[in-house]
């Protein structure tokens, strides 16, 4: 009877400590707007360097080995860099690009990136590709979010080449305003 007792007492000790603890310990809960930051500030490089960064809208919270999936549309001749800023409690990530018929483009798999990945290509057709996103340590729930970059004009075959009409030399793609963005957009 004695060694019932002991055992009861010390199973609602162990789970009154746990539940004591779990109460008291801060919860690892991922912040979308610090990623968001950490996202613009890995930008300001490709900004100078004539990148124009738009948000994708794609970031959130996400948990270990969870697999996001984008499509995106390219245009022959741009280059494209696709970002993934994340916050503290995303350890490890990694980043694959696609084209249509599933051929890998580009990849970050580096370790130790502190959830911070990025790869650049420049597109060899006009499509779309398929971003995969992979979260492969969290602490808790870690936040993400995703920024792409373009630079450069569409190139035209030779077919529908307009030449009395080039390019003005520093002009951006139609629907991309050229500019750095501010830690505080979204």
């Amino acid at each position: 009877m004695h060694a019932r007792f002991a055992r009861r007492f010390l199973a609602r000790t162990c789970l009154a400590g746990l539940a004591l603890a779990s109460a008291l310990a801060p919860a690892a809960r991922g912040d979308v707007a610090k990623a968001d930051d950490i996202a613009y500030r890995m930008a300001t490089d490709y900004t100078k360097r004539g990148y124009a960064m738009t948000p994708s809208g794609k970031n959130g919270i996400i948990g270990g080995g969870s697999v996001m999936e984008f499509l995106f549309p390219v245009s022959k001749g741009v280059d494209y860099i696709f970002l993934l800023g994340a916050d503290e409690n995303l350890r490890q990530s990694q980043i694959y690009v696609y084209d249509e018929v599933g051929n890998l483009i580009r990849d970050d798999q580096r370790r130790g990136n502190l959830g911070r990945a990025g790869v650049g290509f420049r597109s060899a057709y006009n499509g779309t590709v398929k971003v995969y996103f992979v979260a492969v340590r969290t602490r808790g729930l870690g936040a993400w979010s995703v920024l792409v970059g373009r630079r450069g004009a569409e190139r035209r075959s030779s077919d529908d080449a307009a030449p009395n009409n080039p390019p003005a030399v520093g002009s951006t793609p139609s629907g991309y305003e050229a500019r750095t963005p501010e830690p505080s957009d979204n």
